[in-house]
């Protein structure tokens, strides 16, 4: 199969692009056995608090309740907010890991893609390729738990803040049923249907919340035991909410020398809840800059928040930075954020918090200048999302994409125009980059609505949409919908650009490239030819997108049987990646394997090896073991080693072909009837080799026993 190229106008200021590899046969995967995986899955994103008081009951009630089950376990943790559901769970999850041998799953409820989280669970902890033939996220989460490693051993899943009938909703679509899995859910809604347990998770008791306000206030401390009466009706006030007594006593431990009583006469009578009121206390004791970082933290998503993402915005702001750190601390300190587990620089805000933390930005003067400077940092991060996603890329940047998305969906307008794109296209191309085109899709429909509304249809970022969706519809097959994208691109950039730019020049390529795919080689030819001549006018003969074009015209060459065309343009831009590129690129093994698989098929086997090899290592180093184009270069390196009668090394190849396959695509899909077809007729070669070998001793033996009768 011929892994199509295109060119993705990822701004129409400037675009990146891809290899093209041509391969002899559709990708394969590497095998899923679970041998690589020394350690069970396991994502837990918090550590848990420190002082965990009075819930050792409850721990040993959960545990009997899931480990019971026939069938899937599905048991609910309801409570409203403050109680410690999330804590409970996280507590759970590290104190009875070892039960769940099969691994441990986390999901946020919250998150509107819940089947893409579970996806990049499974290819980042379990190095698995979901099939790309599967088009909907529901069914490729549904693969991912059918295809679980390790395969034995019970699992636990927790589904954090099930909080409204949508995330239920929502979430019961995408959940395991096999009862290998034990899922663990908090939640705010009761009577979740006759397939959910439910057990309720109260405040503490009174002497459990006085416990806790003990521990909290540290080892030395003696105002509870001085004064236990006061300690008690303190309790009571915050209503034994574990969130309000480690407020509480956050501000009790900064200044030792307050009374229980005093800080009881400090917290109003009649406040909204409890949780406010102490909320309040704290804030008024935090210093401007505290403040303002407490109010920036308020813009982010729901979600795990990278501090690096924060700096990034206070440097846009002009704020130094030991101001910054020492926010930081004093949030910390405070209990109004929380470390967790993804580093030692990636925090976390409760639910309750963050809403009072959005309540004082309302109506702040400097509201604006915040968002404006968020968005702008995230847009940062935006640009920098390459074409070709390596897992190693998808890791780097996943933790920005739930606030990227929060940027899309509720500060689009604190985005400057000449950024609106990168918004959009950035998280379609996250997606799509994972062979999620059904997450991929709305975000670039979206993005086109967008750009078109703010900057009018006569603009190079409409252009640039148009081009990028055209890119996805491609990339399923749904050719008939890409090639009028592609045509009012490519019209558009010429009318606001002129014939000679470098834009032009990828419409020009990614048109060309969905007519090669449809076998309209004349058609695809001269316009291939013609982004050529546009790249090297433009940019010069020693540049990417020049190789690229390169490239592409020789895999078109190829395709025609016009090999002596296609090999001193495959060795053209294999020598102008290789200078140009790191030589440890995706793209630089792209020419190589493709090069190599001209040299097979004109079946010079001596010259095809070493670059198959090559291309397999370069793959495997930058893309992991489990990647499809690895999976392809092992299938070509099989292909090549049939070819020359080298059975035995052919055939371990095919074999991971053939299990990676069936599990991807499935048993009948054609590209695993491919590799097993190769494989059968390995082994019938193998299998009439031995016959000819046992009939030729045979005939020794019978001719040497005639010599005595």
């Amino acid at each position: 199969m011929n892994q199509s190229n295109q060119d993705n106008a990822k701004g129409w200021q400037t675009q990146v692009e891809g290899g093209t590899v041509y391969q002899g046969d559709i990708s394969i995967y590497n095998s899923p056995t679970g041998q690589l995986h020394s350690s069970p899955p396991n994502n837990i994103p918090y550590r848990g608090v420190a002082h965990f008081v009075g819930r050792d009951e409850k721990l040993v009630e959960l545990h009997k309740k899931l480990q019971q089950n026939d069938n899937a376990a599905i048991l609910a943790v309801a409570a409203m907010g403050g109680i410690g559901k999330t804590e409970l769970a996280t507590q759970y999850a590290q104190r009875y890991k070892n039960n769940y041998p099969g691994g441990l799953c986390w999901l946020d409820a919250r998150k509107p893609n819940l089947a893409a989280k579970i996806v990049q669970f499974a290819q980042f902890y379990m190095k698995l390729e979901v099939p790309q033939t599967l088009l909907t996220s529901q069914e490729q989460a549904k693969w991912c738990w059918h295809n679980w490693q390790p395969q034995t051993g019970l699992v636990l899943v927790v589904l954090d803040n099930v909080d409204d009938e949508t995330n239920w909703e929502n979430s019961r679509q995408v959940l395991p049923t096999d009862n290998r899995f034990c899922i663990l859910m908090t939640t705010r809604l009761r009577n979740l249907g006759s397939t959910v347990q439910q057990i309720t998770l109260d405040e503490l008791s009174p002497n459990d919340a006085l416990k806790l306000l003990t521990v909290l206030l540290g080892e030395n401390d003696r105002r509870v035991q001085r004064e236990p009466q006061t300690a008690t009706n303190l309790c009571q006030w915050l209503g034994y909410l574990p969130l309000g007594l480690q407020l509480v006593g956050a501000y009790l431990a900064e200044d030792p020398n307050l009374s229980l009583a005093e800080i009881l006469q400090r917290l109003p009578a009649r406040q909204k809840s409890q949780l406010e009121a102490v909320f309040e206390l704290s804030w008024q004791q935090l210093d401007y800059m505290t403040k303002y970082v407490g109010e920036l933290l308020s813009l982010f998503a729901p979600d795990i928040i990278p501090w690096q993402i924060v700096e990034s915005v206070s440097q846009q702001l002009n704020w130094a930075k030991v101001d910054v750190d020492e926010a930081r601390k004093q949030l910390y300190k405070r209990h109004l954020i929380q470390s967790v587990a993804e580093g030692e620089s990636c925090y976390k805000i409760h639910p309750l918090i963050r809403e009072f933390l959005q309540g004082k930005l309302v109506g702040l003067s400097t509201a604006d200048d915040l968002k404006k400077a968020f968005a702008a940092a995230l847009v940062e991060i935006a640009e920098k999302i390459p074409e070709s996603l390596t897992l190693e890329d998808i890791k780097s940047v996943q933790l920005a994409i739930p606030h990227l998305t929060e940027v899309a969906q509720n500060l689009i307008d604190a985005v400057q125009d000449e950024n609106l794109f990168w918004v959009f296209t950035s998280l379609g191309k996250f997606y799509e980059g994972q062979g999620l085109y059904t997450l991929a899709a709305p975000w670039y429909e979206q993005g086109f609505s967008t750009v078109q509304t703010r900057l009018g249809e006569a603009h190079p970022s409409v252009a640039a949409t148009l081009n990028n969706l055209a890119n996805l519809y491609k990339s399923q097959g749904h050719y008939d919908q890409a090639e009028p994208l592609y045509l009012q691109a490519l019209e558009l950039f010429k009318l606001l650009l002129g014939e000679a730019h470098p834009l032009v020049a990828t419409s020009l390529n990614n048109l060309a490239l969905l007519y090669k795919n449809q076998g309209r080689y004349d058609q695809a030819e001269p316009l291939y030819l013609q982004a050529l001549e546009l790249r090297k006018r433009l940019l010069g003969d020693a540049h990417p997108s020049v190789a690229t074009s390169l490239n592409n015209l020789a895999g078109l060459y190829y395709s025609q049987g016009h090999y002596d065309q296609a090999e001193p343009l495959y060795l053209q831009a294999l020598e102008l990646r290789k200078r140009l590129l790191q030589k440890a690129h995706p793209d630089v093994a792209a020419s190589l394997n493709n090069l190599a698989y001209l040299y097979y098929s004109q079946g010079h086997y001596d010259q095809a090896e070493p670059l198959y090899l090559q291309a397999l290592e370069l793959y495997k180093r930058l893309l992991g073991e489990a990647h499809p184009l690895v999976a392809s270069s092992l299938n070509n390196l099989a292909n090549l080693y049939y070819s020359q009668g080298r059975y035995d090394q052919a055939e371990p190849l095919y074999l991971q072909a053939l299990e990676i396959r069936q599990q991807v695509f499935g048993v009948n899909h054609p590209n695993t009837v491919t590799v097993r077809q190769n494989l059968e007729n390995i082994q019938a070669k193998k299998s009439a080799n031995r016959k000819v070998k046992n009939n030729t001793n045979n005939s020794w033996w019978q001719k040497l026993l005639g010599l005595f009768e």
